[in-house]
C-alpha cells in the first residue's frame, strides 16, 4: 500500500517501513515533467512498485481534470488506484480529527517551500469532512499575515499544522503568537508526514464522506411538539370585589354572595353588567338580619359536591400541606463530555465479541459504537450500532458481550465523564478484522449389501466460501492424525465453491483397518500454508472422526 501527494511540482511518496511507522520519500520535479507528463514523472519515482495498490492526495483547489490526470498517470505507471483523496483530509486523518459524533471546524496549513495552502474543513458527526475554503498563498513575509487572515474569518477550533517547515519549532512558534490563534490548539505532529500517513491511513479508516461547502447547521434544540388536542383559550375570570376584600361564601343559604370565579351577567333593562349575589349600585344596600344563635354548620370537605355557580377560587383546593410545585424543575444534571478510553482490545468468541477498555476514574458509562464492514458475512442484524454500557454491568460480566458475527467491525468506544477539564479531542477507534468463513465436516461409515465398507465426508459451511483443495487422511491407533504425514491419503476434494447452507457429501472406499482408525480432513497444502487461512475447517465433533 503507497501513499502518493503530487501537487506543486513535488511528489510525495509514503509506505510503511518494516517497524510499522510511515516513511517517505520527496522528489522534486521540473515544471515539464511534473504538468506535461505526470505519467512520466510517477513511473520515474515508482519504477520499483508496478502493480501496488495506492491512494493518490490531490490540493483541495484541484479540479476533476487534474485528478483524471493523476489517475489515468498512475493507472499509467502499473498502479491499481484504490481512492482520490483531498491533502487536507488526509491531514484531518492523521491527526485523527475526524471520528463519527464529533461537529468541529478545523484550519488546516500546508506549507511548501514556495507555496502554502489554507483550507478550511467543517468535520460533521456523520462523518463528512466538508471543504470550507481553500486557497494557495505564497510562502514569504506575508504568508503568516494571510494566515492570521483566514483564523480571523473562519474561527477555526484547532488548526492543524503540514509540512516540512514546521518540524522547526520556531515556525510552529509563529503561528501560536498570533493573537487570532490564542486560545486555539495548534497541533504538530511528524508535519512533514502529516499527508502520506493521513492517505495510508484510508484504508482503515472505515466509512468517509468528503463534500464542497459548509456543514449543514444543525439546530440546538428540537422544534416544540404539537399539541394533539388544541383547546379554545378562555380569558381568566374578573375579580367581582375591586376592593380586594375577600368574599364569604354561605355554602347553605339561598342569598349568599357567590366567589370571584362565577360569570357576570348583563342586565337587559339597564343595559349594564351586574354580578349576581351583589346589590345594584342604584339601590340601597339591605340591612342585614340579626345574627341568629344555632349551631355552627360543619365546614364542606372535599368530597362535598359544590354547586354549578360555586367554582373554586385561586386560594382554594390546597390544603396545608400541599406544596406549589417549583417554577422550574428539578436541578438539571451536569453534562457529560466523551472522552476516549484507553487499552481498548477484543477477544473472539465465534459470532461474539468480548470488548474491553480501562475505564476513566470519573466515568460510569461509555457509549459504544459499531460498523459492520462486510454485509456478506455477518449474519443477520443492523449494519450498524449505538448504545450505552454501564461501568457496574461491565464489571460484573467482565467486559461487553456483543454478538456482531464473523466480519470485519469498526468500533469506537467513549466514555462520558462530566468532569470540563479533560481532552476531548480523538476517540478510542478499532477495527477488527474478519473471521474465516467456517466450515465444518462430518465422516461416517456404512457397509453395502456386498459387505464392502464406504466412508462419507459431509461439508457444510454457514456462510458461502471458496472451499481450497482439501485431503481426507486415514490414520491408525489411538490418536487422532495431525498432519497428512501421520496417515494415508485415500480421498482428495478440488477446490470449489461452497454455497452456504447447502452440504457437500464425498465417497469413497474405506480401507480395511483392525482397531481404532480416523477419517480427518486436511488443506491439500498442509497446516503450514495460506490455505488454512481463507477457511476454518472444524469438525462438528472431535469422537465423530473416530469411525471404527
Amino acid at each position: 500500500m503507497l501513499g502518493i501527494a503530487s501537487g506543486h511540482r513535488i511528489t510525495r511518496v509514503g509506505r510503511i517501513g518494516p517497524d510499522g511507522r510511515p516513511t517517505m520519500t520527496v522528489t522534486d520535479h521540473t515544471e515539464a515533467d511534473a504538468v506535461a507528463d505526470p505519467a512520466t514523472a510517477l513511473a520515474a519515482v515508482l519504477a520499483d512498485a508496478a502493480g501496488a495498490e495506492v491512494v493518490l492526495g490531490l490540493p483541495a483547489s484541484a479540479g476533476r481534470e487534474e485528478e483524471g490526470r493523476l489517475r489515468g498517470a498512475a493507472e499509467d505507471a502499473g498502479l491499481r488506484v484504490r481512492e482520490v483523496l483531498p491533502e487536507p483530509i488526509a491531514v484531518a486523518l492523521h491527526y485523527g480529527a475526524i471520528d463519527e459524533g464529533v461537529n468541529r471546524t478545523l484550519l488546516v496549513v500546508d506549507q511548501a517551500a514556495g507555496t502554502v495552502d489554507l483550507t478550511v474543513l467543517a468535520i460533521a458527526p456523520n462523518l463528512t469532512a466538508h471543504i470550507v475554503s481553500t486557497r494557495t498563498e505564497r510562502a514569504d513575509d506575508h504568508a503568516l499575515a494571510a494566515i492570521a487572515r483566514e483564523l480571523a474569518e473562519s474561527e477555526p477550533d484547532a488548526v492543524l499544522l503540514s509540512g516540512a517547515l514546521y518540524t522547526s519549532p520556531a515556525r510552529r512558534a509563529d503561528i501560536e503568537e498570533l493573537p487570532e490563534a490564542q486560545g486555539l490548539t495548534v497541533r504538530c505532529t511528524d508535519p512533514e508526514l502529516a499527508v502520506v500517513h493521513g492517505l495510508l491511513l484510508r484504508k482503515d479508516f472505515g466509512l468517509l464522506r468528503v463534500a464542497a461547502g459548509p456543514a449543514p447547521a444543525r439546530p440546538g434544540f428540537p422544534p416544540p411538539l404539537a399539541d394533539p388536542d388544541p383547546q379554545p383559550w378562555r380569558p381568566l375570570p374578573e375579580d367581582p370585589d375591586p376592593r380586594g376584600e375577600p368574599v364569604r361564601k354561605n355554602l347553605g343559604g339561598t342569598g349568599s354572595a357567590v366567589s370571584g370565579a362565577s360569570r357576570r351577567q348583563e342586565d337587559p333593562a339597564r343595559g349594564e353588567r351586574t354580578a349576581p349575589g351583589f346589590p345594584d349600585s342604584h339601590e340601597p344596600e339591605p340591612t342585614p338580619e340579626p345574627e341568629r344563635k344555632t349551631e355552627p354548620e360543619p365546614e364542606p370537605t372535599p368530597e362535598q359536591d359544590l354547586g354549578p355557580d360555586q367554582d373554586l377560587g385561586p386560594d382554594q383546593g390546597l390544603g396545608p400541606e400541599t406544596e406549589p410545585a417549583a417554577p422550574f424543575g428539578p436541578a438539571s444534571a451536569p453534562a457529560l463530555r466523551a472522552v476516549p478510553v484507553t487499552q481498548l482490545q477484543y477477544l473472539r468468541r465465534d459470532d461474539h465479541l468480548l470488548v474491553l477498555w480501562a475505564w476513566p476514574d470519573t466515568a460510569l458509562t461509555a457509549r459504544v459504537r459499531w460498523r459492520r464492514e462486510d454485509a456478506t458475512a455477518t449474519g443477520d442484524g443492523p449494519r450498524e450500532g449505538d448504545l450505552t454500557c454501564r461501568r457496574r454491568t461491565y464489571e460484573h460480566d467482565g467486559g461487553l458481550d456483543l454478538a456482531l458475527g464473523r466480519g470485519a467491525i469498526t468500533l469506537t468506544v467513549e466514555a462520558l465523564v462530566a468532569d470540563p477539564t479533560v481532552d476531548t479531542e480523538g476517540a478510542a477507534s478499532l477495527r477488527i478484522p474478519a473471521e474465516p468463513p467456517v466450515v465444518e465436516y462430518e465422516p461416517a461409515l456404512r457397509r453395502r449389501l456386498t459387505g464392502a465398507r464406504v466412508a462419507t465426508v459431509t461439508l457444510t459451511a454457514r456462510t458461502g466460501c471458496d472451499l481450497p483443495a482439501l485431503r481426507i487422511v486415514h490414520g491408525l491407533g489411538r490418536y487422532r492424525p495431525t498432519s497428512t504425514a501421520e496417515g494415508t491419503v485415500v480421498h482428495e476434494i478440488p477446490a470449489q465453491r461452497l454455497p452456504a447452507g447447502t452440504p457437500l457429501t464425498v465417497e469413497f472406499p474405506f480401507p480395511g483397518a483392525r482397531g481404532p482408525s480416523w477419517l480427518v480432513c486436511f488443506p491439500a497444502g498442509g497446516p503450514d500454508t495460506d490455505h488454512d487461512l481463507d477457511i476454518d475447517l472444524r469438525p462438528t465433533a472431535l469422537h465423530r472422526l473416530r469411525v471404527t
